[in-house]
């Protein structure tokens, strides 16, 4: 007979294994649920790092296309990059003072749309683009936003990613405004050299043979009497002679190296004496020709260091280019004011304005009135202004003329303050 409690537990075996089975698979479970959360730990620690480095390497590039993007907006001169549909993409701070447009203005529109037709594709990005070869140190004219024409030397090259495909094109621009004054200045120094040696050499050739003509006329002027018909013609002769020798006079002024002599003066009482003398004028006189004067409005002394006998003959040449220019009547208006020059860099300056109500001129003639030998008048020299501007120059000023036709001219002398 068997004992209950064995058929008992023989019967119990297969559950109890399971149990044990269960329990065994429930600590195999918890310890891979450990090692599941130690891992989870690591890789969290892991992702943390990787989100740091991450965030390094965000704030790096974030640090270099700041940095990139001053250095382009520091840079002077222009950049202008467009993709492969010749739309522009970047527009740096240089391209926007040189043309006038900015960011808003362009990104987006094509090159043409910006710049118009007036630039040929050969001279622009666009050809870089179509043909694949850059353009180096060229020089064209672009438009500016205001309409104005602006000489730039430039250069344009592909723009290629890291597989050498090809993202699009740069051009990077410079202004030569400066620099093309400079060589017209430079030019302009060697024509007054090489004017100076030929007036030396004329004046000789011409005033040799002139003084002998004059000795000879002179002669025969005291052989007639006062009463003889030949006298008047003798007389023209005569005239004739002094009119040569003042033009080779006024050439030999015009072209001599001249070294200003610099003293202290009151502008406003100087300007004044140089007035009253010009007062006495008798074209002025005949022409019936007023002069009105504003000379100080602050009632201060407004001192500088100039020429004197220069910036006198300055004025004298531009008055009497203003009496010139009227017919009959009419006012001349000259007022003397302090400021601030843009032209001269932001310069504390002093503004001498001479105005008149004459017929004025046109662009062309504006354009050539500081050229020597340039008149408008049959028995005009063309000197006088150019003269005037050379030696507002030598006393580190400017003059500027506005004029229009039968709307007078207006000149402005500046002159920096001492």
């Amino acid at each position: 007979m068997t004992h209950p409690r064995k058929k008992q537990n023989r019967q119990a075996s297969p559950l109890a294994d399971a149990f044990d089975s269960f329990n065994a698979s429930v600590e195999g479970l918890g310890s891979s649920y450990q090692e599941l959360k130690e891992r989870i730990k690591e890789l969290n620690v892991q992702i943390s790092e990787k989100n740091k480095k991450l965030e390094e390497n965000f704030y790096e590039v974030n640090r270099l296309r700041w940095f990139f993007d001053s250095i382009l907006n520091s840079m002077t001169d222009g950049v202008i990059v467009v993709d492969t549909s010749g739309r522009i993409v970047l527009f740096n701070g240089g391209a926007e003072k040189l043309t006038g447009f900015t960011n808003q203005d362009v990104l987006g529109k094509t090159y043409t749309q910006v710049f118009g037709n007036k630039v040929s594709q050969r001279f622009s990005p666009l050809f870089t683009l179509a043909e694949g070869l850059p353009l180096l140190l060229e020089e064209k004219e672009i438009q500016t936003k205001s309409g104005t024409s602006v000489p730039v030397r430039y250069s344009t090259s592909l723009v290629s990613d890291s597989q050498n495909r090809t993202l699009g094109a740069v051009e990077v621009l410079s202004n030569l405004t400066h620099i093309k004054r400079l060589e017209e200045e430079m030019q302009k120094i060697k024509t007054q050299s090489a004017l100076s040696q030929m007036a030396c050499l004329m004046a000789h050739e011409i005033r040799n043979p002139l003084g002998g003509i004059r000795g000879y006329v002179d002669l025969i002027a005291e052989s007639l009497e006062k009463d003889d018909p030949r006298k008047k013609m003798v007389d023209h002769i005569l005239k004739s002679i002094l009119r040569l020798d003042e033009i080779v006079a006024n050439f030999q002024l015009f072209t001599r190296p001249v070294k200003p002599h610099f003293e202290e003066v009151d502008l406003s009482r100087f300007l004044a004496d140089v007035l009253t003398f010009f007062q006495g004028s008798t074209e002025l006189k005949e022409k019936s020709i007023q002069l009105a004067m504003n000379l100080d409005k602050e009632n201060q002394p407004i001192r500088v260091r100039i020429d004197p006998i220069l910036l006198e003959q300055s004025l004298l040449a531009v008055l009497d280019n203003a009496v010139k220019a009227m017919k009959m009547g009419g006012v001349i208006r000259v007022e003397l004011t302090r400021g601030v020059s843009f032209q001269k860099r932001g310069e504390n300056v002093v503004s001498i304005i001479i105005a008149d109500s004459g017929e004025g001129m046109s662009k062309d003639v504006l354009q050539e009135l500081f050229t020597p030998f340039y008149t408008t008048r049959e028995k005009g020299l063309g000197l006088g202004l150019s003269m005037a501007r050379n030696f507002i120059s030598l006393q580190r000023g400017d003059i500027f003329v506005e004029s229009e036709e039968g709307m007078g001219t207006t000149v402005t002398i500046l002159l920096p303050l001492s």
